[in-house]
């Protein structure tokens, strides 16, 4: 996808109390979104069967909730991290825990209910919501169930912030009205759940137009939905530099 990210005003510095604390993450094109891996979070409930049992365990033997701290705890095993790894990762760990004791020690991993499969959309738009993603819903299609975009919003900065492997925040950067193109026949970009839509409203001026849109808008937005956040900038190819460290333990 051709889409756009910000550039920086270099000789604008941030506050040193914000700077000093940042863990530099680069913004990134939205084109360069990796593909969606489903990652545990707080909260889900996992399925967990040892491959080589019979099958007349009694269901609920199987089922482990993942604490608000990220773990659970697992026989023989013990307390094994899950937030921000994918059932793949999850198994593999048990399994070679597990064969220090057993001969057939597999066992596969599943999500069973997930509390947390919602995105949120906010900023500029109409109705900032929080959606409920059972089936698959993409970027414009989320917008939309906002209410669409309010005449004071900046399309062409609509940040989509999604939790990468560290559990932290990575900012991709979109037009959308590129997005909205039918003459551009760009895959849609599809959201997992996690996902934050931020819209920003227009700025006054090119000379404060990113100083607007990360300290007074992003910022302030990632802080009302529980997340802490903070920025750094640093001028390298043209590109935005920031970091989006995320505290409110999913």
């Amino acid at each position: 996808m051709g889409l756009t990210a910000c550039s920086s005003p270099s000789q604008i510095p941030l506050p040193e109390e914000i700077a000093s604390d940042a863990m530099e993450l680069q913004v990134a094109d939205i084109k360069d979104l990796p593909e969606s891996e489903t990652h545990v979070m707080a909260g889900d409930v996992l399925q967990i069967v040892r491959d080589i049992a019979p099958r007349v365990e009694p269901e609920e033997n199987t089922r482990f909730q993942v604490r608000p701290d990220g773990g659970f705890s697992y026989l023989d095993a013990g307390t094994v991290v899950a937030v921000g790894r994918t059932p793949e990762q999850i198994a593999d760990d048990i399994s070679s825990r597990l064969a220090k004791i057993y001969r057939y020690p597999k066992v596969t991993v599943n999500i069973m209910s997930a509390p947390g499969n919602r995105v949120q959309v906010g900023g500029a738009v109409q109705n900032p919501v929080s959606i409920d993603i059972t089936t698959p819903t993409s970027l414009d299609q989320a917008i939309v169930g906002a209410g669409g975009l309010l005449s004071t919003a900046d399309a062409s900065h609509v940040a989509l912030l999604r939790l990468d492997a560290t559990n932290r925040y990575k900012a991709y950067f979109t037009d959308f009205g590129q997005l909205l193109e039918i003459q551009a026949q760009r895959r849609p970009v599809m959201l997992k759940r996690g996902d934050i839509v931020f819209v920003p409203k227009s700025a006054l001026g090119n000379a404060i137009e990113v100083v607007d849109l990360y300290m007074n808008q992003l910022l302030p937005f990632t802080k009302s939905i529980g997340l802490g956040a903070s920025y750094s900038w640093t001028p390298a190819n043209n590109n935005t530099t920031n970091a989006v460290n995320n505290s409110n333990g999913n």
